[in-house]
């Protein structure tokens, strides 16, 4: 039933005269597919998602931000609902800016889902002061109010400074507020991030970050880039990446599970305009190597690269693209091509494919496919009526057919 509601509300939105705030921005969609799952059973999942923010000069410097999720499987009698954002912002004095509620902190390390309070002061000119405090959330894996334990931090960044983005910072997580072994429960990590373009025709960029686990005495993250443009048609990135983890802690990761020590990295991508506006080349390798098991280390390359084939006189873009992928878990090769046709500014078709093949150590070897189609229309202004059509074949599933459809409104209004 929420989602039928959901559908209302858009409808009603659609029909609706303007709300005459300062600024009023409004973004739905409502998704669904008709598939039969793996035991044949009919399922009819429908997730609607809803986007505002609002704010009026009479409200005292006031705004507001909200976003979640609706979900209803209507063959299976499922229902779920997922807060991701419910946030005040208060701009309490020009020095003085106040977020509190639900809300995405993202201050140089993870992007976290708290229920927090964070300030951001400017007590001099160029500087930023961020603090924040609050229970972090789990979304979309059981109950989206989950108690994740506390989480706290600090942060304090240049502002307005041409060319150049630093920012040093320090957290600390509980996992568990009613225990007390910081090895297994408890998180503080300190970090730094900068960046800097040099204002020359070339615009060379050097970037660079470091996170430090103090509590394992760990350095989690390192990266160190460098961009650049030597030419008008060519654009040229070199990057290299360390990763660890602390492995004592409750909390599972991708690296606590599939390794046992530091993972290196490094990464080259180009991009190279052959036609301007009209076709251009990108792509990007990264080779690795991961220790697996002690003293058991893999090396790993992976490889992606596109045309990308630009037609605007007649509203035509391909993508045709190969990848690559050799790792401890095995090797694949890979095809895909998107095209995207816009026969006017309201009607619009899109075609996915993608091929695969991998062998892997546990000898699954199989073929993967896939094609996406999609075509939409946009009957008002804001509101487009989407429908598509799937197929995928894989070792999962020999044939997975599946109908969808798509609803989207987006709504803006200023006095």
């Amino acid at each position: 039933m929420r989602c039928l509601l959901f559908l209302s509300v858009i409808s009603f939105l659609c029909l609706a005269q303007p709300l005459y705030a300062g600024n009023f921005h409004l973004e739905t969609s409502a998704i669904g597919q008709f598939l039969e799952n793996s035991q044949a059973q009919q399922e009819l999942p429908v997730s609607g998602f809803l986007g505002l923010e609002v704010d009026k000069p009479e409200w005292d410097n006031l705004s507001l931000d909200t976003n979640m999720r609706l979900f209803r499987d209507f063959k299976q009698k499922l229902d779920d609902y997922d807060l991701y954002q419910a946030v005040l912002h208060w701009q309490a004095l020009p020095a003085l800016k106040i977020d509190f509620g639900r809300q995405m902190i993202s201050q140089g390390f993870s992007v976290e889902e708290a229920d927090a309070l964070m300030m951001t002061l400017t007590p001099i000119p160029y500087v930023d002061l961020t603090l924040y405090s609050g229970v972090p959330r789990t979304v979309e894996r059981g109950d989206f109010s989950k108690n994740d334990g506390m989480l706290s931090g600090l942060a304090l960044g240049l502002k307005d400074i041409p060319n150049t983005n630093a920012q040093i910072q320090a957290s600390w997580r509980k996992l568990n507020i009613r225990r007390n072994d910081m090895r297994q429960n408890d998180m503080a990590t300190v970090g730094a991030h900068f960046s800097y373009e040099v204002p020359i025709e070339i615009a060379p960029l050097f970037y660079g970050l470091c996170e430090y686990d103090v509590t394992a005495r760990v350095i989690d993250l390192a990266t160190l880039g460098f961009d650049i443009y030597p030419h008008d048609r060519i654009a040229l990135s070199v990057e290299g990446n360390y990763f660890n983890i602390n492995r004592d802690r409750n909390q599972q990761t991708i690296l606590s599970l599939f390794t046992t020590d530091r993972t290196w990295q490094g990464r080259l991508a180009s991009t190279w305009t052959i036609i301007p506006d009209l076709l251009d080349i990108v792509e990007s390798y990264a080779f690795q190597t991961m220790e697996i098991q002690t003293n058991v280390v893999r090396r790993g390359h992976v490889l992606d690269s596109a045309f990308q084939i630009t037609l605007d006189f007649i509203g035509l873009y391909i993508e045709p693209g190969y990848y690559f992928t050799d790792s401890f878990g095995g090797r694949l090769h890979g095809g895909r091509a998107l095209v995207h046709e816009q026969f006017t500014k309201e009607l619009y078709t899109e075609v996915n494919v993608d091929y695969s093949k991998y062998t892997k150590v546990t000898n699954d070897n199989d073929i993967a496919f896939s094609t996406v189609a999609w075509a939409g229309y946009e009957v008002i202004k804001g509101l487009t009526l989407s429908g598509g059509f799937e197929y995928n074949k894989n070792n999962d599933s020999n044939k997975d057919y599946r109908g969808s459809f798509k609803v989207e409104y987006r709504f803006d209004h200023r006095i």
